[in-house]
């Protein structure tokens, strides 16, 4: 079994976020808004059940389980999200509009919680948080 996400995420650091929103074709005012929100997240997980709350500006929650299916929103509108772990990392794919993106949740070695972007470009961004 792959590690225990769960706890209460503040957002600290952020690299590469404006050029995967761009990438993404967010406006410059949205992709403004975006980058000065410090978003935080509460992760329960139990086993390979999850419960994601995020805080940033509004809230959003999703339920899963690793291995099934579900539908998410992103800024594009509702996709399906296809949850599975790839070693250690929780890893989300879904299409959007603009093609296939992936997010992928770890604790790296510094005890601090990873969330990597990837848009359909291949541009990547790498937004950091720490536990409270």
């Amino acid at each position: 079994m792959a590690v225990n996400l769960s706890g209460n995420w503040r957002f600290v650091e952020s690299e590469n976020f404006d050029a995967f929103l761009e990438a993404l074709g967010v406006d410059p005012a949205m992709r403004q808004v975006a980058k000065s929100a410090s978003p935080r997240e509460t992760i329960q997980q139990d086993g390979d059940t999850f419960h994601i709350k995020t805080i940033a500006g509004k809230t959003t929650e999703i339920k899963f389980k690793v291995g099934q299916e579900f539908e998410g929103e992103i800024q594009q509108g509702e996709v399906k999200i296809s949850p599975t772990w790839d070693g250690s990392k929780l890893r989300f794919e879904f299409d959007s509009p603009k093609g296939k993106q992936i997010q992928e949740r770890e604790v790296r070695a510094d005890g601090r919680l990873y969330l990597v972007l990837t848009a359909p470009d291949g541009t990547k961004s790498t937004r950091i948080f720490a536990k409270e």
